[in-house]
């Protein structure tokens, strides 16, 4: 059997490294933050460490000892892991996108989000044309060029991304099998017809574009009966944030959700729920919008997004953010049961076709190579 080390960062995708379970790898994990109750389920599972120099060679002295590397989100700290460690050893990012979408973020906000980050989009920009004055650039590339593979969920946001960044190491798809969380699929006896409430966003994050989707919504001729929920839970505050509260603010509909949720009220959050929409012109919030399909929500997506494309080639029936305004003031935001029913076999299909197993061999076929 091989060893694999996981280094993560964030906790939220700590299950990830379930998906290398099985008979081919001994998988250890390696968290980079401090012991608290937060974490207390991986105390006795897992390696910590403080992301900082001090630790950097006794993080090294562990990883050198791998046969695989699997970093989740290729940050600063990870990259100066990537560069430094045993030639040996092979080097898998999996990709969760903020990596790369936020070095290039005029691409991916609208034009009502870029009037909030303009001093940021001008810096972006030196950094684009002279990258080799900013350290954390210099890491970033060495990283990306002695990794080995390149793991995310679909392989349409690869070719996409490829065209913008070139060097990329070969891809690995993620398993959508071993999904916990999507368990629990719709009960039509309890869960249809559904409520008229719609959710927007995943997050505070800028990439969720909100203040087109508000004023869209805001000039809409909106049925009273129709509840409004955006998720502005986790993300920084800026001045972006307090204009998207402003607006919403200022719509009798929309309430903001503020408190975190937890996994377990994760899986029933989406359960009442008609339609789901992300603005996103990036793939992102792939949890949100796999959470409302397993639970038979209309999904609307911006076209831009290479989710979108992607998940209408494997057959869903996603919409379009165009084409909201209309549902809304019509009341078509719901799929009907048949169209549910749809879904959730596409969804089946999606898993069954690319097993654990089949990603686990692409990974093994690594060690080969």
């Amino acid at each position: 059997m091989k060893k694999i080390i996981h280094v993560h960062s964030d906790r939220k995708f700590i299950s990830d490294s379930e998906k290398f379970n099985g008979e081919f790898f001994i998988n250890e994990l390696l968290i980079l933050e401090t012991k608290n109750s937060f974490n207390e389920a991986y105390h006795n599972k897992a390696l910590f460490f403080e992301p900082n120099p001090v630790n950097l060679n006794n993080i090294l002295a562990i990883v050198n000892s791998a046969d695989i590397l699997v970093l989740y989100n290729l940050d600063f700290f990870k990259s100066q892991i990537v560069n430094c460690v045993d030639k040996k050893v092979k080097i898998i990012w999996r990709f969760f996108g903020t990596e790369l979408y936020s070095r290039k973020l005029h691409l991916y906000l609208s034009t009502k989000s870029k009037s909030y980050f303009i001093p940021r989009l001008f810096k972006d920009q030196v950094k684009r044309i002279l990258p080799f004055l900013f350290q954390n650039e210099i890491s970033f590339y060495r990283a990306i060029k002695r990794s080995d593979a390149f793991v995310s969920v679909f392989k349409d946001e690869y070719k996409y991304l490829i065209k913008h960044w070139n060097h990329l190491p070969i891809f690995i798809r993620l398993s959508q099998d071993g999904l916990r969380l999507y368990s629990k699929e719709i009960n039509f006896e309890l869960e249809y017809p559904k409520s008229n409430t719609v959710v927007i966003g995943n997050s505070r994050s800028q990439y969720n574009n909100h203040l087109d989707i508000l004023e869209s919504i805001a000039t809409c001729d909106l049925d009273q009966n129709i509840s409004i929920k955006l998720l502005f839970n986790y993300g920084p505050n800026n001045k972006y944030t307090q204009k998207v509260r402003e607006k919403a603010d200022c719509i009798a509909n929309v309430t903001l959700i503020d408190s975190f949720i937890t996994s377990n009220e994760f899986i029933d959050f989406y359960g009442p729920v008609a339609a789901f929409v992300n603005n996103s012109f990036r793939q992102m919030a792939l949890g949100n919008i796999f959470m409302a399909l397993h639970r038979g929500v209309k999904v609307y997506l911006n076209k831009k997004n290479p989710t979108y494309p992607w998940l209408k080639n494997e057959g869903l029936y996603i919409y379009e953010i165009k084409d909201l305004k209309n549902d809304l003031e019509t009341g078509h935001i719901h799929l009907t049961k048949s169209e549910i029913e749809h879904n959730l076999k596409c969804l089946k299909k999606l898993k069954e076709d690319y097993t654990k197993t089949d990603f686990q061999l692409q990974v093994l076929e690594l060690l080969n190579n």
